[in-house]
């Protein structure tokens, strides 16, 4: 029964796992809500296995991360990345079990007990176990412990989870193994990798394109159609894509709702400057009110409602504040950001910094605990301790164990000053006690205990169903594509068009490769992409509003395998190169190049009012341009000496070869094999893609938005 006590006293930690069932009708509904339940009922397709709604719907990662609450991700982006994760994780399976990969449990115990994870220590301290091995002792044996006790279930479920992972990584290190192991270069392979690898020592003049105004090059719609015919296959996509066109308009409080919202911040500061602690805010229902606790040496913030607070830049107002604790201090929006925050010191107390503690739990009543209390003050070592029956000992670490001073109560911090070098007990009942040892102390310090008032400045109703008012007009009036794109700018609107390419995995729009969590797009913009993916091209959408914005889209082009020319990024794309192309040649015109060539590089510099400079190059590390590296590998020996233009990418370069540089060692053939498959076929950096590209993948998980 100890084993579980342990288990409810650390309850907290073990939160995500319990929560977990309570919230999982939560996130049903929402997907019930939103349309998820149609007659199609897979999320995604890998190969010939079904990834169906339900299976995704309970993935626990879904309920861990929904709930966290330093997590502000918007629903659509993580229920994406989750299922990214699933679909992977199948792919994996899929080619593990072609090639008869397995995973023993042998080997997910070694990784366990001797390279455990984050979440396998947490376990660990949750149930005050030394290390992992005895961690799965329990979980096999749990002796006196009910099974099916909520809280050893939870225990038990997490412990799953994390099996579950640790079993991937697993499978995934294999083949990735075998797929590296699988590329093998030949004798034409290594002795292009040895060509490559060859060194030059250049010296060279530049002008970059950018040098040449725009107005001087023309490129026309045949230049572009010529290089889209060139470099076609670079814009072949696999799954249908949307061109879309969207106005998006922040709701942002009005200039008479900032002013309304000023006095009534102006009206709280004074409250709280001139009355005791919060009694003047306390029964302000505007306001919103915490705590923290911080030190005059401290760089962030420690707690607020109980959970770390992340800084931003409202550390300064802080710093304000403890060097005038009298006073009050306030931190002001900037940007979007609608929140002001006041702050005021409301006591100060001595306490010790941080401590960590050495920790003997005692099975047993108040004679037992005694007599074990009197063995350790008696000099018995703690390893001697753990041998005493119904004794567990935790010795301090000081990666895991540290704890603040404030975040223990006035009592705990009596018994620690009281103690100096002895062990104490910090709490007992008939059953047990808890029995520690001060192991490492920072000395005491001034903590500042901190009260923060947080108005948030809201639109009124009125500001938003102007906004709302104004683009209905406008969509009403422009119900077509063409006079969507067209009239956005004109009075009174003076709205921004935006095009964007989507696709199926594209979960906000406003940030392309936002899926992955790479940048913020449009938060709760999913239900656009949704009927986006419903309606006709040359349609326009209704309204969809949320907290922050009104959102309106237009389906422009649908592709389903080759991007065109005409797609935006595609003709920016192509404009530039052929531009560059272009500036080439201008720029070889006007310095003559084409015609007389001069002999020496110093003679082409002063052409060109470029400095010369020098560079080492290879086509394995082409530093200054591949193009350049390309000319010079060609070139190599025989080159030296030779005076060449060359159009970069980005500029035009003049390059003289001074010869081979004999800097580095010479590889062996296997090192230059191994050289090859690293440069050509990085297996880490192309793992998924090539995973991707064996088995044919649908993400269906639009349609269910």
């Amino acid at each position: 029964m100890a084993a579980l006590e342990k288990i409810r006293k650390r309850a907290a930690i073990l939160t995500i796992v319990i929560g977990a069932g309570l919230l999982a009708f939560i996130l049903e509904e929402a997907v019930r809500a939103s349309g998820a339940f149609t007659t199609d009922t897979l999320a995604a397709k890998v190969g010939d296995e079904k990834i169906e709604i339900k299976e995704f719907q309970d993935d626990p990662r879904l309920k861990q991360q929904a709930q966290d609450p330093e997590q502000k991700t918007d629903q659509a982006v993580l229920q994406q990345n989750v299922l990214q994760q699933m679909i992977e994780e199948k792919l994996i399976e899929q080619e593990c079990e072609d090639a008869n990969i397995v995973v023993t449990g042998a080997e997910v115990t070694e990784i366990i007990t001797k390279s455990p994870s984050q979440g396998i220590m947490q376990m660990c301290q949750a149930v005050g176990l030394e290390n992992p091995a005895d961690l799965l002792k329990l979980l096999k044996n749990p002796g006196k412990i009910d099974p099916n006790d909520e809280q050893f279930r939870a225990l038990r479920a997490q412990y799953e989870m994390e099996v579950q992972n640790i079993e991937r990584q697993l499978k995934k290190h294999k083949l990735g193994l075998v797929v590296a192991g699988s590329m093998q270069a030949n004798n034409v392979d290594i002795q292009l990798t040895k060509n490559e690898s060859i060194m030059y020592d250049i010296t060279y003049a530049k002008v970059d394109y950018a040098s040449v105004d725009d107005k001087y090059i023309k490129v026309t719609n045949q230049d572009l159609q010529n290089a889209y015919n060139k470099y076609k296959e670079l814009f072949k996509i696999n799954e249908e894509n949307r061109l879309v066109q969207y106005i998006k308009v922040d709701i942002d409080p009005s200039s008479d709702d900032k002013a309304k919202a000023a006095q009534k911040i102006n009206t709280i500061l004074a409250d709280l400057q001139n009355n005791e602690g919060i009694s003047g805010i306390r029964s302000n229902s505007d306001v919103v009110i915490d705590s923290m606790v911080t030190t005059q040496d401290d760089k962030q913030l420690f707690r607020f409602d109980n959970q770390a607070f992340k800084q931003e830049n409202r550390i300064q107002a802080i710093t304000d504040l403890l060097a005038n604790p009298e006073g009050c201090q306030r931190k002001d929006p900037t940007g979007r950001d609608r929140n002001t925050f006041l702050y005021k010191v409301m006591r100060t107390y001595q306490s010790i910094d941080s401590i960590g503690l050495d920790l003997v739990r005692v099975n047993g009543n108040k004679q037992r605990q005694d007599s074990v209390l009197a063995l350790l003050n008696g000099n018995v070592s703690l390893d001697s301790i753990k041998s005493v029956p119904d004794v567990e000992v935790n010795a301090f670490n000081p990666q895991q164990q540290k704890m603040r001073g404030f975040s223990l109560n006035d009592s705990i911090r009596s018994k620690i000053k009281a103690a100096n070098d002895n062990f104490f007990i910090i709490d007992a009942n008939d059953n047990g006690a808890v029995i520690a040892r001060v192991a490492s102390k920072v000395p005491e310090r001034t903590f500042y205990v901190i009260a923060r008032a947080k108005y948030v400045d809201y639109p009124s109703e009125g500001t938003v169903d102007a906004l709302t008012a104004t683009l209905q007009k406008y969509i009403n009036a422009n119900k077509t594509l063409a006079a969507f794109k067209k009239n956005a700018k004109s009075k009174p609107y003076n709205y921004e068009v935006v095009a964007e390419m989507i696709s199926p995995e594209t979960a906000q729009l406003g940030a392309q490769g936002s899926q992955f969590g790479m940048m913020p797009g449009i938060s709760e913009s999913r239900k656009a992409v949704k009927w986006a993916f419903e309606s006709k091209p040359g349609t326009v959408s209704q309204i969809f509003a949320t907290d922050t914005e009104l959102l309106v889209v237009a389906v422009d082009k649908v592709y389903n395998d080759y991007l065109p020319l005409d797609n935006p990024d595609v003709k920016k794309f192509l404009t530039e190169m052929v531009k560059n192309e272009k500036k080439a040649e201008y720029l070889m015109n006007q310095y003559k190049f084409n015609k007389n060539m001069p002999r020496t590089l110093e003679e082409c510099a002063s052409l060109m009012k470029a400095q010369i400079d020098s560079a080492t190059v290879s086509m394995a590390s082409p530093q200054l341009d591949g193009r350049v590296a390309g000319v010079v590998a060609a070139l190599g020996e025989k080159g030296k000496g030779q005076v060449k233009v060359i159009a970069g990418r980005n500029a035009l370069y003049v390059i003289q070869i001074v010869g081979k540089n004999n800097s580095d060692r010479t590889l062996s053939e296997r090192e230059y094999a191994q050289q090859f498959v690293q440069q050509h076929m990085p297996v880490q950096q192309m793992f998924s893609g090539i995973l991707r590209g064996s088995r044919k993948v649908k993400n269906n998980l639009v349609k269910f938005m």
